[in-house]
């Protein structure tokens, strides 16, 4: 429900700087002709729905006194209160009085939904001149009121409907002569007669006419193409002159992005400023320390190592590690030797026995061990090879074990593998059997294979096989002592490595390892022994010396915080960041490049040039584009001299034209009559379908409005008329008795049915919208007894809606007692 709580205005007719405060239900609006009550309503309704234009100056209410004009309203609306302000020419504002929060005005078309400026007129406003007025009421014009105030955009329907009905009426009537259709049909009806009076002869006309016909299409068909040739050609040769712009807009786009932001960039710069400044003085306090020292030689050494103290910094911090690495080196030497001498003292007791430590014995001396292991009895010392008791399968299997370990066979030695571990297989299961068997024999072959002497017993050859395995031992100790000291000498150079740069100072070589360890210890000793010295022997260099050390510390941090900063920004060190503050710098130019390149290429053309990979690919295209123009322009030269061939046969079948003409007037004029015919039934469907549809809309309503109306004008009446009612389109009230004719009513009672037919209107359709109703001076010519109850009426309409009566009667200041009363001066 909206109600109007205070009016504050500026500027609007008689009224200045004034302001109005208002209430709930019923306010009575009291003065004598003239004092501004009709100005008041004006400026409401400006209010809800804005002042008229400076072409309307009758209606703006333009005041004579100020510059100021308009003002601001009050409006609670679900118990929040907003201000509402108009001020001259200045846009309108909304704002909620108790959060001062602007409110967007379509809140305030929202409220008065749904309706506008005139359909508000119509329902929630009414003066005594609208109700005197009043001759007759028709059950019709209740009906229109009904579609203007209850159906919501309903008069530009009925007018639509009007429109389209005169429309109609234009083209054609059933009994007419001068609309368009009428006239076109007469002249149709005339041709018909005259186009069969024509046809005589030339049969073959129509068969020409349609080719005459196809070829024109045809050439009609062919000039698009031929347009559209010339039109691609011209674009293909525009995007040609601007591939050179464009292709130097992909190499800046192809540009790698860098991620930087505007504060690390700006960090960087100056940690590098600074950092570049603090080197130059570092340099120059190294020059002066490296002057210092008085004879040639210290002053050599001092000047070396001083120009490159980050570095012997750097390295001596790691000078622990480096004597420690060095101990771990001696110690494994030492282990190395021993391993190889161990190895050489049971090499030279037992020399026949190196053969044995070759990778190729290893299968043979395993068999030996298996064999070995099997059988308990020893050997003769002298035995009796025999040739013909040797198993076959044990020397197949040996000789397939061997050939596959020792020939390059590739895949196939495996197979041979195989075959000789199934022989030796199938001899143990025969020999476990108690087959007869000769191992002796056997045995022999087994150590000469392993590389022992054939005449060893099984105990010997157990013997031989255990020094063989501690010759091996010895061999895998001197291996992995070499591999360990291999190992340790690689880390030890990694540490020396980083002195070559001082190569004429501290000569090192991966060679002598312990040599170059000594003289980088030596080095060191040196130069703290000459700083020292030196340190002692004069002030100047002590502070130089700490100025340096200083220096070098702040270059330190500096570094530091740049290679923090690298960190994080996921950079892996300090080059990788300067190279990336580098590109962003690039970055930037190429951006400013690329924005003055995009401004000379359209958004079309940039599209269209991305569908080609290169300048040939348009060129191509290009040339396509020019020799299908060429043959477009051969075909459409051909169809012209086509049809000035089919256009002189014609007119040799026409020579007095009367029949071609005739047709053709007769096929443009139906033509013209469907489009009409089309026409005219569209727009009387339309308009019919308009009527109906309002009608059976606003029927449905009337029925709730009329027995509404009835209880109030029997309140307003004190219930003399008990009943309105309809008698066909006319409409009549009815006493207990007798019924009257609208007509037939006096003046005051025709405008207390007016009044209780708006304020059913207003009960029946103002539940959409509970706006504030206002009406001036409606009940001029009521009795006191009827004027009574219409103020009764209105203190129970007030309970639903906002009511602003506006009055001169002075029995208004008593009688409504309910009432908030405003007296206008």
């Amino acid at each position: 429900m909206m109600q109007i709580k205070r009016l504050e205005i500026a500027g609007f007719g008689k009224f200045q700087q004034q302001q109005f405060e208002f209430g709930d239900g019923l306010q009575v609006i009291y003065g004598l002709n003239e004092s501004g009550k009709s100005t008041m309503r004006a400026f409401i309704l400006g209010m809800l729905f804005g002042f008229p234009s400076r072409r309307h100056p009758l209606e703006r209410h333009e005041p004579q006194g100020t510059n100021q004009y308009g003002g601001s309203m009050e409006l609670v609306v679900d118990e929040t209160t907003y201000r509402l302000t108009r001020l001259g020419d200045q846009p309108a504002t909304l704002v909620n009085v108790q959060t001062q929060a602007a409110q967007p005005l379509a809140l305030l078309d929202k409220w008065l939904a749904p309706y506008d400026r005139d359909q508000y007129l119509r329902l929630f406003t009414f003066n005594q001149a609208e109700l005197t007025a009043l001759k007759t009421m028709r059950a019709s014009d209740l009906n229109v009121q009904l579609q203007q105030v209850g159906l919501v955009g309903s008069a530009p329907w009925r007018e639509t409907a009007t429109t389209l009905r005169t429309d109609a009426e234009a083209l054609y009537k059933p009994r007419g002569r001068k609309p368009r259709l009428n006239q076109a049909l007469q002249h149709y009806r005339m041709l018909t007669e005259q186009v069969k009076a024509a046809k005589q002869r030339y049969p073959e006309y129509e068969t020409l006419q349609n080719r005459l016909l196809d070829l024109q299409a045809q050439r009609t068909s062919t000039q698009r193409d031929l347009t559209k040739l010339d039109h691609e050609q011209q674009q293909l040769a525009n995007l040609r002159n601007q591939w050179p712009v464009y292709q130097q807009l992909q190499q800046l786009q192809a540009t790698n992005m860098t991620t930087l932001t505007t504060a690390t960039r700006t960090r960087y710069q100056q940690l590098s400023q600074q950092r570049t400044e603090l080197q130059h003085a570092l340099a120059s306090a190294r020059q002066q320390l490296s002057q210092q020292p008085v004879d040639t030689q210290s002053q050599g050494l001092v000047g070396f190592y001083v120009q490159h103290q980050d570095q012997f910094d750097q390295l001596e911090a790691q000078l622990p590690t480096l004597q420690q690495t060095l101990g771990q080196y001696q110690t494994l030497t030492q282990q190395g030797s021993a391993a190889k001498a161990d190895f050489q003292a049971q090499s030279n007791a037992h020399p026949e026995l190196l053969g044995c430590l070759s990778p190729h014995k290893q299968v043979a001396i395993e068999t030996l061990k298996a064999t070995l292991a099997a059988t308990a009895n020893t050997r003769r010392q002298h035995p009796t090879p025999t040739s013909s008791s040797l198993d076959w399968r044990l020397v197949g299997g040996a000789i397939g074990i061997v050939a596959g370990l020792l020939l390059p066979l590739g895949g196939f030695k495996w197979i041979l593998m195989l075959a000789g571990v199934a022989l030796l297989g199938w001899f143990g299961m025969t020999r476990s059997q108690g087959k007869p068997v000769q191992t002796t024999d056997h045995l022999s072959d087994q150590l000469v294979a392993a590389g022992l002497a054939p005449d060893l017993t099984a105990s010997e050859a157990l013997q031989q096989l255990e020094l063989v395995a501690a010759l091996h031992r010895a061999q895998a100790a001197v291996t992995t002592a070499d591999q360990a000291l291999a190992t340790q000498a690689a880390k030890l150079w990694q540490l020396i490595q980083p002195y070559q740069f001082a190569a004429g100072w501290i000569p090192v070589d991966q060679d002598h390892l312990t040599t170059s360890v000594t003289r980088i210890a030596q080095f060191y000793d040196q130069v703290h022994q000459v700083m020292q010295q030196q340190t002692m022997s004069g002030p100047d260099f002590a502070f130089v010396q700490r100025q340096v050390q200083q220096l070098t510390q702040q270059v330190r941090d500096l570094t530091e915080q740049l290679q923090a900063l690298a960190t994080t920004n996921g950079l892996a060190d300090v080059d990788a960041l300067t190279q990336a503050v580098s590109d962003a710098e690039k970055q930037t130019a190429n951006a400013t490049s690329r924005q003055q390149l995009q401004q000379q290429l359209s958004s079309a053309e940039l599209s269209a040039l991305k569908q080609y990979t290169s300048l040939e690919a348009l060129q191509a295209v290009l040339a396509e584009r020019r020799q299908q123009r060429t043959q477009t322009a051969q075909q459409l030269t051909q169809l012209a001299t086509d049809i000035a061939t089919a256009q002189a046969q014609l007119q040799e079948l026409t020579a007095d034209g009367q029949y071609a003409t005739l047709r053709q007037q007769q096929a443009d004029l139906q033509t013209e009559i469907t489009v009409m015919a089309r026409q005219w039934l569209t727009r009387q469907l339309g308009a019919n379908w308009i009527d109906k549809a309002l009608q059976a809309l606003t029927q449905q309503q009337l029925p709730t409005v009329l027995a509404a109306a009835t209880t109030i004008f029997a309140q307003l009446t004190a219930q003399r008329y008990n009943k309105i009612d309809l008698d066909g389109d006319e409409m009549v009230v009815k006493t207990a008795t007798t019924q009257f004719m609208v007509a037939e009513l006096s003046t005051a009672t025709k405008e207390q049915l007016y009044l209780a037919l708006r304020l059913a209107l207003i009960n029946h359709l103002g539940q959409a919208a509970q706006l504030p109703l206002m009406i001036d001076d409606g009940l001029v010519n009521f009795d006191e007894q009827r004027k009574q109850a219409a103020w009764q009426v209105l203190a129970a309409v007030a309970q639903h809606h906002q009511v602003l009566y506006f009055t001169n009667e002075t029995a208004a200041l008593t009688q409504l007692k309910t009432a908030t009363v405003q007296q206008l001066t």
